[in-house]
């Protein structure tokens, strides 16, 4: 009956062994595993703190680019002409896509098919070439309360005739006609509509000359920081516009950078954020890690405690087996 309960008792063992054995072995690749998502962690890190953003300065912080900063806010014009918004500092940088398109607002694509018709746009929100004798109208179409005939005018390097009848002759320059003057407005409106043409027609004889896009409007609205990360992975680029609407060669982003029209950056409150998104996750890790660590040392020891108890069984059935056989002698 010995012999039988210590060979029972060994099979027992022996089964343990070998889920420990295994378990141990099972633990020891979740932490190779865990190894391996530590090293991507800090890979991961390090790339997110290299990351860079695009950026320009404006009342007194940096601030992240966006549409409305290098091509302006559509049809509100007198962000331009008011100077009570940031605005980029030179008027033939825009902005365009990988293929070489202008990137347009609703309101510039609006103004283009207003004048070339609906086909002008594809079903993508993309449009092709078009004559930049256009551009006029498109203006117009833009901008209320100025004709294409005035836009043409100053294009050509005319003045605009402007003037208007104005009470209280006291307040005013002009000559008096009874209680009104007729002021000669034509100075102050080319001045005006020069600086919009200043502004705008890079936008639209670039266009005229490569294309446009609105492709990309939905992103751009949803997402604040789409244009400066396009920028930096390369979706989207910054062009210099000629007097033909044709791009500059050899204007990368860091010619950009080095002439000082763009900042890139990396901004300390996102380091910080990131790091402390490291942290966690390395917590995280460190935490599965130790409890891996754990469960390999009870399982060693349990093993080690079965590998004697084994030891000691074994002693027993040969013991018991010897004594058979000298009884039997």
């Amino acid at each position: 009956m010995g012999l039988a309960c210590s060979n029972i008792r060994l099979l027992t063992l022996t089964a343990r062994k070998a889920d420990c054995e295994y378990g141990i072995s099972v633990a020891s690749m979740r932490k190779m595993a865990i190894t391996r998502e530590q090293s991507a962690l800090a890979q991961e890190y390090n790339s997110k703190l290299q990351t860079k953003s695009i950026a320009y300065y404006d009342n007194g912080q940096y601030n992240k680019i966006n549409y409305n900063y290098l091509m302006g806010y559509g049809s509100n014009y007198t962000a331009i002409t008011s100077g009570t918004k940031a605005l980029k500092d030179e008027n033939s940088m825009i902005l365009t896509d990988y293929k070489g398109q202008v990137v347009l607002s609703s309101d510039y694509a609006n103004a283009i098919t207003s004048v070339l018709g609906s086909s002008a746009m594809n079903s993508q929100g993309r449009g092709g070439t078009f004559s930049t004798d256009k551009i006029p109208a498109m203006l117009a179409e833009l901008i209320p309360g100025y004709t294409e005939e005035q836009f043409q005018t100053v294009i050509d390097g005319e003045n605009v005739s402007s003037s208007y009848e104005a009470e209280g002759v006291v307040t005013v320059t002009g000559e008096s006609s009874g209680n009104t003057t007729t002021v000669d407005n034509s100075e102050a409106a080319t001045e005006l509509i020069q600086e919009l043409v200043d502004f705008y027609y890079p936008i639209f004889s670039a266009a005229a000359a490569n294309g446009w896009t609105t492709e990309y409007n939905s992103d751009m609205s949803h997402n604040e920081d789409y244009v400066s990360d396009a920028l930096v992975s390369g979706t989207f680029q910054l062009a210099t516009v000629d007097d033909e609407g044709n791009y500059e060669p050899d204007t990368s982003l860091t010619y950009y950078v080095t002439a000082g029209m763009v900042e890139s950056r990396t901004d300390s409150d996102v380091r910080e954020e990131i790091t402390a998104w490291y942290e966690k996750e390395k917590a995280t890790t460190s935490e599965k890690e130790d409890w891996l660590d754990m469960e390999i040392d009870n399982l060693s020891t349990e093993l080690e405690a079965i590998n004697t108890e084994i030891q000691s069984v074994k002693s027993l059935v040969d013991d018991a087996i010897s004594s058979v056989f000298d009884w039997g002698t």
